[in-house]
């Protein structure tokens, strides 16, 4: 598995693309994205995540489920493709989902051959864009998120810093999210790792609460989560005063917690000198390189 960046003319940006190479018949899945392939042989398939038009989602009466992929087989036989979700399965089912295939302008949406408590699975014969999608008016029920953080040390060392906190569905990718913020914020933000798995409702209001020191703005967010398979844009900001290595966060839904952390910054000084190693960080002057992923 790798990926590697290539050069968009028309908005000026760099782009990942994810190739998987699958050295026999079977089921394969990709680290990065979760996406699962089935393979009829030996091949080799390359892809990329693309935005949705949402006014062509919004005609059909649909809205986005998970990112929107576009594939190119390069070789061999793709004969089924996993995509993940985010449900936690309801009763009744899951029939409000489905697939969207997006060839330009057309779109068609395949109803699922099967559901895990993971993935959609369809059965596919040809290759253009394909992502999964949700029935405008689908019950609502929590469904599987995360919480990521970026931090953001002041220029001034005599002002606050800031972390941004993210509420994301579980099946965005999460390189795309770190590659889209540093594209807009350069080399001024550390992606930090810390537990961030846990279930939210779409549409309901949160708040975010400290051990009593910070700033945090605004006091409430709802968590609108089909707009964030794009735009990964901060939902709190938490302003940290000078010298402060530590940081505690609670995410309630009225009263009941939804996420927290303790000791929060403490890795952010354990390394000042590498404080993105380990993670992914975006480069502007990259666009011939590929990188390998364990």
């Amino acid at each position: 598995m790798c990926f590697s960046y290539f050069k968009c003319n028309l908005c000026h940006t760099f782009v990942i693309n994810y190739r998987l190479q699958c050295p026999s018949a079977g089921l394969f899945q990709c680290s990065i994205t979760g996406l699962v392939f089935r393979m009829e042989g030996e091949g080799e398939v390359l892809y990329r995540t693309v935005p949705w038009d949402r006014r062509l989602l919004a005609q059909n009466g649909k809205r986005p489920a998970g990112p929107l992929f576009k594939f190119t087989c390069l070789n061999g036989s793709v004969c089924q493709l996993h995509l993940p979700h985010c449900e936690i399965f309801p009763g009744g089912g899951c029939d409000y989902l489905s697939v969207a295939h997006v060839t330009d302008d057309i779109i068609e949406f395949i109803p699922p051959h099967d559901i895990t408590e993971t993935h959609i699975i369809i059965n596919i014969s040809g290759f253009c864009a394909y992502g999964l999608t949700k029935d405008k008016d689908a019950p609502v029920f929590p469904i599987k998120a995360q919480v990521l953080l970026f931090y953001q040390p002041s220029d001034d060392p005599e002002l606050e810093s800031v972390l941004h906190v993210l509420l994301l569905p579980r099946n965005v990718v999460l390189m795309k999210v770190q590659e889209e913020r540093a594209r807009r914020n350069g080399t001024r933000e550390t992606f930090i790792e810390t537990t961030s798995d846990c279930k939210l409702t779409p549409d309901q209001t949160y708040s975010l609460s400290t051990d009593g020191y910070h700033r945090v703005i605004p006091e409430i967010k709802k968590f609108d989560n089909d707009k964030d398979y794009e735009n990964y844009t901060t939902t709190f900001a938490v302003f940290l005063p000078v010298k402060v290595k530590k940081a505690e966060l609670t995410l309630k839904k009225k009263k009941n917690i939804a996420w927290s952390t303790l000791d929060l910054l403490s890795s952010l000084f354990v390394n000042r000198e590498y404080p993105w190693k380990g993670f992914y960080r975006y480069q502007g002057n990259s666009s011939d390189k590929t990188v390998y992923v364990l």
